[in-house]
């Protein structure tokens, strides 16, 4: 009986590390952040959900060189493929090769313009224009 309760507080640790965050993960001092602040200041953008933000990523990566296209899925491959990671991975490592690429500004811009404001980690409207 003992091995059992240890074998189930093992499975309800690991799944409550694999969990969902119900806040946001993106630290403040980050460069998407800051670049955020900077275009489209008092909007909370860096409050959107993990969904909401790859689904913006989505059209933008469009609009990329198929060589920046590559690096971009190089980088998520790389920091996400060898661990049980879902959208807030990829979304980091696809911001951090933006940064990289050069891309970031313009892809703030493109965050920006899609009229998405936010009041707390997921809880985000987007008006109509």
């Amino acid at each position: 009986m003992p091995r059992l309760v240890t074998v189930l507080a093992v499975i309800l640790i690991g799944s409550a590390a694999h969990a969902a965050p119900d806040r946001d993960v993106r630290p403040k001092t980050s460069p998407f952040v800051k670049e955020l602040n900077r275009q489209c200041p008092g909007r909370g953008l860096h409050n959107l959900s993990a969904g909401d933000l790859e689904l913006i990523m989505e059209g933008f990566v469009e609009g990329l060189t198929p060589t920046q296209r590559r690096t971009v899925e190089d980088a998520v491959g790389y920091r996400c493929a060898r661990i049980e990671a879902g959208l807030t991975c990829a979304n980091s490592a696809s911001l951090d090769a933006y940064r990289r690429l050069g891309v970031l500004p313009s892809f703030v811009r493109e965050a920006c313009a899609t009229k998405w404001t936010c009041k707390a980690f997921a809880d985000c409207t987007q008006t109509q224009p």
